[in-house]
Parts: structure tokens; C-alpha cells; sequence
């Protein structure tokens, strides 16, 4: 049986950038944590270009397609800074050098002398648009904002034009053109009210672009948006989201990424005929689009992140001219047999009401057709989605007699709108609702035991874990929070300022429902907690602030219930570090052994 740390030694490839025709750079955790990698496909031998003890969060190529852009913070505080580092050059450049402001990376221009990026040097609680000359350092203000988020999607090719989103709420998350030269910006579809836009593909000439968006609709598809006459058009719908695009260097096919119930399908659009082809399959498992995906500078070549239960996140690459889907990095655990990792087995049940709420079983090996113990990881956001994706503390759990199951209760994204807004505000109880009426389903079916079931998430899944042990205290054996709010009306207060806004659309605001976000926080129901609890958190976490950990852990300490917490001085919202890692979780399986076996 493989040790924990075997599970963590576990190597992630991700966001890779094309820096010529058979070379890539992308983010790796082989060193402990994210640091630039390059790879070449001719020798396929990884090479390590950046040495930081912090995690490297962003990567994007420069304009000339050799020099790198990335952003990088201190001890997790989410301040992102941007650097330079020149292709050849051992050291990189740090353009923005003030810790104290966050900048968040948009992309270069042609003549690969300026960088565009929004951030809130000018004022902490929201985020201008500006440009960087990289040789003088000279930062320009193009437009000051009043209104909180504002985040980079992407920039024309000619650096005319950058595209941003105010984010008022994940599903309420307007999209702008900004003129970089005349600081003229308007959103790009006026007379719409509530959706949400994501990715982008600039055509080569700039002269339009192409967008996910659920304007006017139940699930994201995919849009047109002409730049000359203004207008946005509809390109693909499918039965589910729509969550990635990318178009190819030549504007030939348009590679469009479907989140079928969590599973990644690609579908790719010749453009000349305005069809889908045929083209390979990847094995079943989630495209990673957080991390993006690009096509190669010549030729067809889509580079793309991707991961499935047994498979931790890696490069891979789908050829059209070649009609083959490979992987470029080793995504081999050492010291695990294949046949010890689990894939996960999609699932459903109905809720109180009646509503059907998918989870994802991994059953531990031996373990079918007869209930035991059971681990219930619940995803954060809450606009989250689980996904059939890698995750070492999951398969060490599995392999260790545990069966784990991670549902998308109410309020989870990739199931449709009204799926998604199920809990909001004065519902937010619904989805806890969820979670018990889950046990009580896992319990009729056979697949846990009575007393022997612990709940554990992050950040929204921590708040999650507090409201089930409060709400439902009889159900639990124990409970692990980490990163999670114990309190919406502090956590509002204390939150970084630039993210009260879009938090409030969510849970509510401080200035019309603090009734509501007492009544739903799991600090006013400390007295019922009788379950077994383990608290993790960061102390520089700009997220949820370590005190949301702090109140609740002396409120139970002052009760005298068990509580075990873990503060980890250089971290923020969650650990990112493998140092922590390995301290950490032997301790958070050895608690789920201690009180359900």
C-alpha cells in the first residue's frame, strides 16, 4: 500500500504556452511547487527555468514568442506581481515591484514593448486598466474604475483592444472593450442584464473575436462579437456549457471545449465551412480549462491541459494534421501501481424537493456491495464543479478503505443557471439540505455505515463542513474545514476590499441582510457542534481571513468540544506549498482513521 507521500509526489503539468514550433513552457509542481518549465518535442526532456520558493499563479508569451510573462506573490497573499524573464536570460524582471498593490496580467502587444494588466495601485478597492512600456517601466492609466473587479481576458493581436470583465457575481460578469488607445470602453452587449462571459479567441486580424457567454440562455455557448459593427452573434450552442475556446494561428478551426456532466469533450469547428469535424478523442477524464489551451504557432496543434481520476494534471497535445491526441508530459506516479488508483464513478440521487444532484463515487478498492466508511468532499466556490480529476488526498483515502464521495449539491456551476442561483442568499440552507439528504441516500443504497461518515471541503466547502455539523450534527464522525468561512458577516467585513462586491451577490450584503447571513452562519450555532472537527487555514489568506478559523476554533476550545488546528504562517487560501502538504494531510488521514474505523 503507497504511502500519502506518493500520492503527493505526484507531478502536475499545466498552462502551457507555445515559445516555437516544437517547444513549450508551462507551470509544473515537480520542484514543490509551480515553477516556468520548458519542454521540447523533439527530446521531450523538461528543463526547470524558475527557482522561487512562492508559486508561480500566471504564464503567457511574450509577443515575439520567446520571452516569458508571468505573476507571482509572497506566502499566498494573492499580490500579484508581474515579471519578465527574456528568452536565455537566468533572472527574470520584476515590472510591477509594489507588494502592496495587486496586478492581474493581460497580455503584450505586437511590438512586444508593452504589457497591458488591470490592477489597484491607484485605489485597494478596485482595479484600473493600464499599460507598461517593459523597457522604461513608465505604467500608464488607460482607464480608472469605480466598481471593484476588474479582470483581463484578453488582448487583440495588434494591442488595439483588451477585453475585461466586471465581475459582479460568476454569473453576473459583464464583458468590456477597451480602446487602449483612446481609453474608450463599452460593454459588449449593452441591453443584456444577467449572464456571464469567459473565454476568448481573437481572430489573426483583430477584427473580431469569439466569446463563451449564457446571454439569453440556460447553458454557455459560444458567440461572435465583430468589432466594426459592434454586434455579437451566435455561433455554437450545445446541451451543456461550452467552457473553452480557441482558434487556430491561421483562423481555420475554432476548438470549442463541452462540460458534458464534468467530463471534457473537444468539438472543433472548420470555420471555412462553418462545420464540425471529426477529430481524435481524448480518454475520459476533464480538460483542464482553467489552465487554458492554445493552438501551435504553425500547423494544428492544440496544447491543452488534462486529468482524469488517475491521472494527475498534464500537457497533452491534439494533432488534426497528424489525427492523433498524445501526451507530452509523464503524468507517472512513482511508487503507486496503476491498479491503486480509482476513477470515478458518476452518480445521482434526489433531493428533498426532488431535484436531481450528481456526485462522483470513488469506491475503495473491495469495498462494493457493502457499506463502510465514507468521506463526503464538498467543492468550494460556491460557483465550483467537481470534476473526474486527479486528487491526491481523494485516491490516498480510497486506497486506505475510505469510499469518497464529492457531490455538485445545489448552487454548483456547469448544470445550467437556474442549477446554479438555487442558493442564493436567503436559500443558501437548501444545499446543506443537500448534503444530508445525500448521506441519508448513501446509507439506503449500501454504500456507508451509520457513524462512520465525515464531511470535509475547502473554502466554500469549509463553510459548507461547519453548516452540515451544525445543521446536522447527528450525522458526523468527524469533519475537516479548511480555509472555510464560519461566519458570512464577518468574513464580508474582513474579506480583501475589491472582493465585497461580487461576495455580497452571492451570500448577500452587509447593508440589507445581515439578518440573512446570521441566520445561515454556522458561528451562531457553535452549541450544536458535537462532531469531531479539524480546522486548517493560512495566515495570510486574502480570501477568507485566518480569523474566520481563529473564532470558531476558540469557541469550541471554550466549549470544551475536540478541535485540531492547523495554521500555517506562509500560506493563504490553501496550501500550496509540498512541505505543508506533507505536514498537513498524514494528519488529516490519521483524524478520518482515528474516528471512522
Amino acid at each position: 500500500m503507497a504511502e500519502l507521500k506518493n500520492y503527493y509526489m505526484a507531478v502536475e503539468s499545466k498552462n502551457g504556452v507555445w515559445t516555437g514550433e516544437d517547444e513549450i513552457a508551462y507551470l509544473s509542481d515537480k520542484s514543490g511547487v509551480n515553477q516556468i518549465w520548458k519542454i521540447s518535442l523533439s527530446d521531450r526532456r523538461p528543463r526547470q527555468l524558475t527557482f522561487y520558493k512562492e508559486r508561480i499563479w500566471r504564464l503567457a508569451a511574450a509577443a515575439n514568442g520567446k520571452d516569458l510573462l508571468f505573476a507571482t506573490d509572497l506566502g499566498g497573499n494573492e499580490q500579484e506581481q508581474i515579471y519578465l524573464l527574456k528568452d536565455g536570460a537566468s533572472e527574470a524582471v520584476d515590472l510591477t515591484r509594489d507588494g502592496s498593490s495587486r496586478f492581474y496580467l493581460g497580455g503584450t502587444n505586437a511590438a512586444s514593448d508593452t504589457v497591458y494588466f488591470s490592477c489597484n495601485q491607484r485605489n485597494k478597492a478596485s482595479f484600473d486598466i493600464c499599460k507598461m512600456n517593459m523597457e522604461t517601466g513608465r505604467i500608464e492609466t488607460v482607464l480608472e474604475n469605480h466598481d471593484n473587479y476588474n479582470t483581463p481576458a484578453s488582448v487583440s493581436p495588434d494591442g488595439k483592444y483588451m477585453l475585461y470583465n466586471k465581475l459582479k457575481g460568476m454569473s453576473d460578469n459583464r464583458m468590456y472593450i477597451i480602446n487602449m488607445e483612446t481609453g474608450e470602453s463599452h460593454d459588449l452587449y449593452p441591453e443584456g442584464s444577467f449572464a456571464q462571459y469567459g473565454d476568448t479567441a481573437w481572430k489573426p486580424d483583430s477584427s473580431g473575436f469569439f466569446v463563451t457567454t449564457d446571454e439569453n440562455s440556460e447553458f454557455e455557448y459560444v458567440a461572435y462579437y465583430d468589432v466594426a459593427s459592434g454586434k455579437l452573434s451566435d455561433v455554437y450552442h450545445a446541451d451543456w456549457d461550452v467552457s473553452a475556446v480557441a482558434l487556430s494561428h491561421d483562423g481555420k478551426y475554432l476548438a470549442m471545449v463541452i462540460n458534458a456532466d464534468g467530463y471534457g469533450e473537444f468539438q472543433i469547428m472548420d470555420l471555412d465551412t462553418g462545420n464540425l469535424i471529426s477529430a481524435p478523442r481524448t480518454p475520459k477524464g476533464f480538460i483542464y480549462t482553467y489552465a487554458g489551451m492554445e493552438w501551435s504557432p504553425s500547423g494544428h496543434k492544440l496544447l491543452f491541459s488534462f486529468s482524469s481520476g488517475s491521472r494527475p494534471v498534464g500537457l497533452w497535445i491534439l494533432d488534426l494534421d497528424a489525427d492523433s491526441v498524445y501526451a507530452v508530459t509523464d503524468s507517472h506516479i512513482e511508487g503507486i501501481a496503476k491498479d491503486e488508483l480509482v476513477e470515478p464513478k458518476l452518480c445521482e440521487f434526489h433531493s428533498f424537493d426532488g431535484l436531481r444532484v450528481p456526485y462522483w463515487l470513488y469506491q475503495a478498492p473491495g469495498s462494493a456491495g457493502k457499506p463502510g466508511p465514507v468521506v463526503l468532499e464538498i467543492h468550494g466556490g460556491p460557483e465550483g464543479q467537481e470534476f473526474p480529476m486527479y486528487s491526491p488526498l481523494i485516491q490516498y483515502l480510497a486506497g486506505q478503505g475510505f469510499t469518497v464521495v464529492a457531490p455538485n449539491v445545489r448552487g454548483s456551476v456547469g448544470y445550467g443557471k437556474k442549477y446554479h442561483h438555487l442558493d442564493d442568499v436567503e436559500k443558501r440552507l437548501d444545499s446543506v439540505h443537500d448534503v444530508a439528504c445525500l448521506v441519508e441516500h448513501l446509507i439506503n443504497t449500501g454504500v456507508a455505515r451509520p457513524q462512520s461518515i465525515a464531511v470535509m471541503g475547502a473554502s466554500y466547502g469549509g463553510y459548507m463542513t461547519l453548516a452540515s455539523i451544525t445543521n446536522y450534527p447527528k450525522l458526523w464522525a468527524a469533519a475537516i474545514d479548511t480555509v472555510g468561512m464560519s461566519d458570512l458577516e464577518t468574513f464580508l467585513e474582513n474579506t480583501a476590499e475589491y472582493r465585497r462586491a461580487h461576495r455580497e451577490s452571492e451570500y448577500g450584503s452587509l447593508a440589507h441582510d445581515r439578518e440573512t447571513l446570521r441566520r445561515v452562519s454556522p458561528i451562531h450555532k457553535v452549541d450544536q457542534i458535537e462532531t469531531p472537527l479539524m480546522v486548517i487555514h493560512g495566515a495570510n489568506d486574502p480570501r477568507v481571513p485566518v480569523s474566520e478559523a481563529d473564532q470558531i476554533v476558540a469557541s469550541l476550545e471554550k466549549r470544551g468540544v475536540a478541535v485540531k488546528y492547523l495554521r500555517y504562517p506562509d500560506e493563504g487560501h490553501g496550501l500550496t506549498k509540498l512541505k505543508n502538504k506533507l505536514d498537513c494531510y498524514p494528519q488529516v488521514a490519521a483524524f478520518l482513521k482515528e474516528h471512522l474505523m
